[in-house]
C-alpha cells in the first residue's frame, strides 16, 4: 500500500487552511472541480436521522433515493414511528440506534426539567436496566439526541428546556458509553457553564465519541475551532446548518444557492475528520428529506476537497459509529 509522507500531508493541509485564512469573510466560496461529480454520487451516512411517521418501506426508499447508505444516531421523533427493532429487522446494519431521546421526551413531559436530571425517573430506570446489554450486543450504538439546552433553538416553546450538563443521568450515560466505546449526541447551546462541564467530561471519558447536534447552534467559529483542537473525541453534525430547514441566516453554514460560508468552509477543511452529515427532518418537515440531502450535495460537497467530501459524507461516521 502506498503511503504519503506525513510532512507533505501536513504541509498541504496548512497551505489549504492558509489560503482560506486570507479570504475576506464575505467572499464567495469556489467550487472544487474534482469534487463536482463525486458530490452527486458519494454515499452518505446520516447521523441525525429520526424515525418519523412513515412506513418502513418509505424510510428505506427515502434512504435509497438519496444514496444514504446508513442512518441513525438519534431516536424516534414520534410514537407513531416504527420501533428500532422493526427498523433493524428491515435495514440491518444500515441503521444505528441511539438510546435516550424517547426517554428524555417522556420524562420531560411528565416531570419537567427536574425529572431530566433524576436517574430514578421511571423511563430512565427502564432504559438503564437494559442499556448495558443493548450496547454490548450493538442493538444500540450509544445515546442521543439528548436535549440538554434547546432554550434558544427549540422547535416549539412547549419543547424548550435547559438543564445542567453535569447531572446524574448524563454521568451514568457517559459511564456506560465509555465502557462500550459508544457515542453520545447532545442538542445544547454554548452556555459557559455547560461548555465547561462538557469539556471536563470529554477529558474524563476519552472513549466516548461526543457529537454536538447542529454544530452547537449559533456558535462562532473561534469557539468551535478551539473545542475541536482541544478534544479529539468531539464531533459536529451539520444537521439544520443549511437553509432548507433553517431560515435564520446567522445560523446557516451553507445553502444550495450560495454554497458554504467561507468561515465554515475554513473550519471544515481545518478539521475534516470531525464533521458529519445530518438531516433532522421531523414534523412538520418529514417531506423535506430529499431537499435536505440535495442541499448537501449541491451546496456543500462541491466546495470541499475530494478527500474531505468522503470524510464528511460517510467516512467519519463509519469510524465514529463503527458502521459496517
Amino acid at each position: 500500500m502506498h503511503h504519503r509522507k506525513p510532512g507533505l500531508v501536513v504541509l498541504r493541509s496548512l497551505l489549504w487552511v492558509g489560503l482560506w485564512g486570507i479570504c475576506s469573510h464575505g467572499m464567495t466560496a469556489a467550487i472544487v472541480p474534482e469534487s463536482v461529480e463525486l458530490a452527486k454520487s458519494v454515499p452518505i451516512a446520516d447521523v441525525h436521522m429520526h424515525l418519523v411517521g412513515m412506513s418502513l418501506s418509505d424510510h428505506q426508499a427515502q434512504m435509497d433515493r438519496n444514496k444514504v447508505r446508513w442512518g441513525g444516531g438519534v431516536g424516534r421523533a414520534s410514537d407513531k414511528s416504527p420501533t428500532p427493532d422493526e427498523v433493524r429487522k428491515s435495514l440491518g446494519s444500515r441503521y444505528f440506534f441511539g438510546l435516550g431521546q424517547e426517554e428524555f421526551t417522556r420524562v420531560f413531559f411528565s416531570s419537567g426539567p427536574t425529572g431530566l436530571v433524576d436517574p430514578k425517573s421511571v423511563a430512565f430506570e427502564e432504559m438503564f436496566a437494559v442499556a448495558d446489554q443493548l450496547l454490548q450486543s450493538r442493538q444500540a450504538y450509544g445515546f442521543g439526541e439528548l436535549h440538554i439546552d434547546n432554550s434558544q433553538s427549540f422547535s416549539t416553546h412547549q419543547f424548550a428546556r435547559k438543564v445542567k450538563f453535569d447531572n446524574p443521568v448524563v454521568r451514568k450515560m457517559y459511564e456506560l458509553a465509555n465502557k462500550h466505546g459508544a457515542f453520545i449526541q447532545f442538542h445544547m447551546q454554548a452556555d459557559p457553564g455547560n461548555l465547561a462541564d462538557l469539556e471536563r467530561y470529554l477529558q474524563e471519558f476519552p472513549r466516548v465519541n461526543t457529537i454536538l447536534s447542529h454544530s452547537l447552534p449559533y456558535s462562532k467559529q473561534p469557539l468551535l475551532r478551539d473545542l475541536l483542537a482541544k478534544h479529539p473525541n468531539l464531533y459536529l453534525d451539520l444537521s439544520r446548518k443549511g437553509s432548507i430547514l433553517n431560515d435564520k441566516e446567522a445560523a446557516q453554514a451553507f445553502s444550495g444557492s450560495a454554497g458554504p460560508k467561507d468561515n465554515w468552509l475554513k473550519t471544515i477543511e481545518q478539521f475534516p475528520d470531525r464533521f458529519m452529515v445530518g438531516s433532522d427532518t421531523h414534523a412538520p418537515d418529514e417531506h423535506r428529506y430529499n431537499d435536505v440531502m440535495k442541499e448537501f450535495r449541491e451546496g456543500l460537497f462541491p466546495y470541499l476537497r475530494p478527500e474531505t467530501v468522503k470524510k464528511v459524507a460517510f467516512e467519519n461516521a463509519v469510524r465514529v459509529f463503527g458502521l459496517k
